[in-house]
C-alpha cells in the first residue's frame, strides 16, 4: 500500500510538475481510491487525465469515486486527507486468548478482590506497580503499532470520575437517554469499523477494581425514558460488555444489583458468548443481554476474531432460559453488493432462534465514524472493503453513507422487523429527529 501511494504520487509529478504539494496529494488520495474500489491500475487511472488544469480533473475523479453522490452534495463534504502510515500497523487478526504478559497496577488496588483474582489467573505475568496511569501515559508514546499487541497490556485501577455517566450523544441527533456504566476500557476483537482504534490512547486493557463502590442507588441514577418504559442503565461503549467477565466476573455485582433494583433496567451490550457466570447466577426481565449482529458476510469481513452469528444467537437462547431479556443492535449497518439479502438472513434468523416476546429492543445504526479514523481503517485492514463506499462528511463533521440512502436502509430493515412483529421496539441509533421520524 506504501509503495503504491509513493508511486501513484510519483507519476503525478512527472505530469504535473506544476502542481504544488497539496493538489498531488489529493489527487494521490483520489487515484488510489478509485484503483482499489474499482480494480483497474492506478497507472491506467493516470493516463486517462487529458486536461491541464488542477479543478477540472478534481471534479472528473469526483465523479469517478462519487458517481452516486457527486450531484447531492457539495465539494467541501468529500473527505479527502493525507495517508499516514507506520511500518507495523496492520492489525494481527488471529484470535487471541486474553493473557496478558504485563500488569500494571496501581498501589489502592492491592487489596481489591479483581486484582488476587487476576494474580491467581496469571501468575507468569510480570507484575509492575505504577504511580498512576496518567502518568504512565505520558512516559510511553503510544503508537498504531503498540495498539496492535494491546492484548499484552493490562491496567488495573480504581475509576474515580467515569463510572457512571449520561451517553455522549452527538449534538443534534435524537437521543434516547441511555447512561453508562463504564466496566472497562479496550477490546480484544479486531472489527475493521471499531471507533477505539482512533479513540484509545492505551496501549492495553484498562479494569476498574472498584465497581462495587458504584453499584448504589445514590450514584446509579438513570434519565427517565418513555420509550423504553424503564430507565435504561447500560455497559459496552468502550469495551465489550462481556468479552473479559470470566476473569472480571463484574456481571455478579451488577446482577445481584438490578435484581434489587427493578425500576431500572440494564444491558450488556455484547458479540461475545462469554455468558457462563450470567447463567450461574440467573437472570430477571429487567436484565437485558442484547448482541451486535450483522450480515453474515459483515461478520466474516469486518468482524474478526469473534464469535460466528449463530453462536451469538443460541448464547441468547441459553440466557431466555436464565430469566434474562435480549436485545439486538444492527449497528452498524454496513452497505455492500448483496445487502439486502444479506440483512434479510440475519432477521429472519434473529426471529427463528427468538421467541419476540424476549426481545426488548432492536436499534439500527448504519456504518459512520470520525473522519480521523478513515486513516487508522485503511492502515490498520487495508484490505477492507467498506471504506470503498461514498462515504460524506455529515453535520456533525462525522462520515456517513448520504442520507437518503440511510433512509433507504432503515425502511428496508424496520419493515422487516415490523413484519416479523409489529410490537417489537426498534429505534435509529445516532440520528438526527426528522430521519428518525
Amino acid at each position: 500500500m506504501k509503495e503504491k501511494i509513493f508511486l501513484i504520487s510519483k507519476k503525478l509529478q512527472q505530469k504535473f510538475p506544476k502542481f504544488g504539494i497539496n493538489k498531488i496529494r489529493e489527487l494521490t488520495r483520489l487515484i488510489f481510491e478509485i484503483s482499489k474500489k474499482d480494480s483497474i491500475e492506478y497507472q491506467k487511472v493516470i493516463d486517462g487525465i487529458i486536461d491541464k488544469d488542477y479543478e477540472k480533473i478534481k471534479e472528473v475523479l469526483l465523479k469517478q469515486r462519487y458517481p452516486k453522490t457527486y450531484h447531492k452534495t457539495k465539494k467541501e463534504n468529500f473527505y479527502l486527507p493525507d495517508f499516514d502510515i507506520g511500518e507495523n500497523d496492520k492489525a494481527d487478526l488471529s484470535t487471541k486468548k486474553f493473557n496478558p504478559k504485563n500488569i500494571y497496577y496501581t498501589a489502592d488496588v492491592i487489596n481489591s478482590a479483581l486484582y488476587n483474582r487476576i494474580k491467581n489467573l496469571f501468575p507468569k505475568a510480570n507484575f509492575c506497580e505504577i504511580e498512576s496511569l496518567k502518568k504512565f501515559l505520558k512516559e510511553h508514546k503510544f503508537s498504531t503499532e503498540k495498539y496492535n499487541k494491546r492484548y499484552e497490556n493490562l491496567f488495573l485501577v480504581n475509576e474515580k470520575y467515569d463510572f457512571f455517566k449520561r451517553c455522549p450523544c452527538t449534538k443534534g441527533v435524537n437521543c434516547c437517554n441511555y447512561s453508562i456504566l463504564n466496566i472497562g476500557f479496550g477490546c480484544l476483537y479486531e472489527c475493521s469499523y471499531c471507533f477505539l482504534q482512533g479513540y484509545q490512547n492505551v496501549a492495553g486493557i484498562i479494569l476498574p477494581c472498584n465497581l462495587s463502590e458504584f453499584l448504589t442507588r445514590d450514584k446509579i441514577k438513570p434519565v427517565d425514558n418513555k420509550m423504553f418504559f424503564l430507565p435504561r442503565v447500560g455497559s459496552g461503549e468502550f469495551t465489550d460488555s462481556l468479552i473479559f467477565d470470566d476473569v472480571t466476573h463484574f456481571s455478579d455485582d451488577i446482577v445481584k444489583f438490578f435484581k434489587k433494583n427493578k425500576d431500572m433496567s440494564f444491558e450488556f451490550k455484547t458479540k461475545s458468548v462469554n455468558i457462563d457466570n450470567l447463567l450461574k447466577i440467573g437472570g430477571s426481565e429487567n436484565i437485558v443481554v442484547s448482541w451486535s449482529v450483522n450480515a453474515k458476510q459483515m461478520i466474516e469481513e469486518n468482524e474478526h476474531c469473534t464469535p460466528r452469528l449463530e453462536d451469538r444467537l443460541k448464547a441468547a437462547q441459553k440466557c431466555i432460559k436464565a430469566g434474562y431479556s435480549v436485545g439486538f443492535h444492527f449497528d452498524p449497518v454496513i452497505l455492500y453488493d448483496g445487502w439486502h439479502e444479506g440483512y434479510k438472513e440475519t432477521i429472519d434468523m434473529i426471529f427463528d432462534f427468538i421467541d419476540a416476546k424476549y426481545i426488548k429492543w432492536i436499534s439500527i445504526g448504519s456504518l459512520r465514524m470520525a473522519a480521523s479514523l478513515k486513516k487508522v481503517i485503511e492502515v490498520r485492514f487495508p484490505d477492507n472493503k467498506i471504506m470503498d463506499e461514498e462515504f460524506l462528511l455529515s453535520h456533525d463533521g462525522k462520515l456517513r453513507y448520504e442520507e437518503g440512502e440511510r433512509v433507504s436502509i432503515y425502511r428496508y430493515l424496520v419493515d422487516l422487523i415490523k413484519q416479523k412483529d409489529k410490537d417489537v421496539v426498534t429505534y435509529l441509533c445516532m440520528e438526527r429527529q426528522k430521519i428518525s421520524n
